[in-house]
């Protein structure tokens, strides 16, 4: 079953009340044109406005949860503060292997060095989401944790995968949504999450501010916002 078609048929089990009028003004505090695809996809409407500010240090001796739901909520923060009103979302995805925090990789050199890591083991991808509600002086945050297995790679395969230049830009140098879902043979937790959006978290946060998502989805004409 399809995400729409998932959300298609929660919203035909229930009689809800809230209108689209009533529904608050949405605000991405990201750049990613995957998390853009996920909300559009929802049929969210939302604007953009991405956060500016460089990536925050991990703390000694902080656990990469809490590292990426700071992370999230000091981006939802800084947006937040350009704005009157509306709900700020932001979001941190990060790629743990071991203990190491895998961010994205500065050169060809170190892509090739977190895809030798990754291969033939399992790692972490962890998503902190933070919800900044301008309307009523509210915040939640929360995490999505997916294990993610790689099978062995040979030099060749990772060779012609930083050729393809995907790895630029992205938590760990791989994209699963791309040409990296060759290299996958199996995900546990939200698929989503590992895209860099978990939507069931999203949900959730929602819910712990008091609005019901479902009713405010364009059903079958999704935004591109």
């Amino acid at each position: 079953m399809s995400l729409r078609a998932f959300f298609r048929l929660q919203q035909s089990h229930g009689n809800r009340e809230m209108t689209r009028a009533s529904a608050p003004r949405w605000i991405l505090a990201s750049a990613s044109p995957r998390r853009k695809e996920i909300l559009a996809g929802l049929g969210m409407q939302f604007s953009v406005d991405p956060c500016t500010l460089p990536e925050p240090t991990q703390h000694p001796g902080e656990e990469p949860s809490a590292y990426a739901v700071r992370a999230a909520r000091e981006k939802a923060r800084a947006v937040a503060a350009r704005h009157k009103a509306g709900i700020v979302i932001g979001a941190d995805t990060i790629v743990v292997c071991g203990k190491q925090i895998l961010g994205k990789p500065v050169d060809r050199k170190e892509g090739r060095r977190m895809l030798e890591q990754l291969a033939g083991r399992w790692h972490e991808v962890i998503t902190g989401l933070c919800l900044c509600d301008l309307n009523l002086g509210r915040t939640r945050a929360g995490f999505s944790v997916t294990r993610v297995h790689f099978r062995r790679l040979s030099a060749r395969e990772i060779r012609w995968y930083l050729g393809t230049g995907e790895y630029s830009d992205k938590a760990g140098a791989y994209a699963v949504q791309g040409y990296a879902a060759l290299f996958i043979d199996r995900i546990e937790g939200c698929y989503f999450n590992v895209v860099g959006f978990p939507v069931s978290t999203f949900e959730r946060l929602c819910m712990r501010l008091g609005y019901d998502l479902i009713p405010q989805l364009v059903v079958g004409n999704p935004s591109r916002s």
